[in-house]
């Protein structure tokens, strides 16, 4: 396991790094697009998932940053995340290494109607926050004080995250953009993978939008 001075180096390199793919305009695929929600798609430039995807999400939401993050932050508590989001089973926090870098187990749901099994993930998480942007920054690492789980595949997180940005031409709404390039092992057709991720990015960002109108943050 890195030591503690690497892993926080390591959560600042992955928020530097998401900040390239937010602003990354070159060489993105449509995946998918319903509504205003648009799921992007390029190849990974991450050292051994060159055969994998960076997939990227956006969508605007019509309340505030801190409203919106506080339905995605995986620590919130209670947690809301489990609330609405279908992907996820449970956030396990397993140590928190200062204020803002968190180390979480993160136990997913079977997906495309049972075909994929439950995974789980350890990733260190960064969390930042600044007048225009909440954002976490994300990426697995190894942890010896949470072994392998009989009962879930152990997948693997190249940098990921998401950013709740504030619109200044819009007054209280906020871009979400996600971004994703898991690697979820097992042996399941990369097809399938391909196939399965974009669709559950879109049902992740139309549910966010069901429960926040739900709970009267949004018309």
């Amino acid at each position: 396991m890195p030591s503690l001075e690497e892993l926080i180096d390591q959560a600042h390199k992955t928020a530097d790094l998401l900040k390239e793919y937010q602003k990354d305009s070159v060489g993105w695929h449509t995946a998918k697009k319903h509504k205003d929600i648009i799921v992007e798609y390029k190849h990974s430039k991450c050292h051994g998932f060159e055969h994998g995807y960076l997939y990227r999400g956006q969508a605007e939401y019509n309340c505030s940053k801190e409203i919106l993050f506080k339905y995605l932050d995986p620590l919130h508590d209670p947690c809301l995340r489990t609330k609405w989001d279908k992907d996820i089973r449970k956030i396990v926090l397993l140590k928190q290494v200062n204020p803002e870098i968190t180390i979480i187990r993160s136990l997913t749901n079977s997906a495309a109607m049972g075909l994929i099994s439950p995974r789980d993930f350890i990733d260190i998480i960064l969390t930042l926050k600044s007048d225009d942007c909440i954002s976490t920054n994300g990426r697995s690492i190894e942890y010896e004080e949470c072994p392998h789980d009989k009962d879930y595949v152990r997948g693997w997180n190249y940098p990921c995250g998401m950013m709740c940005i504030s619109i200044p031409e819009k007054p209280g709404c906020t871009k979400l953009m996600t971004f994703i390039q898991p690697d979820i092992k097992g042996s399941i057709p990369k097809t399938l993978v391909d196939s399965a991720l974009p669709a559950s990015m879109v049902g992740f960002f139309h549910n966010l939008h069901t429960i926040l109108k739900k709970d009267g943050h949004i018309k």
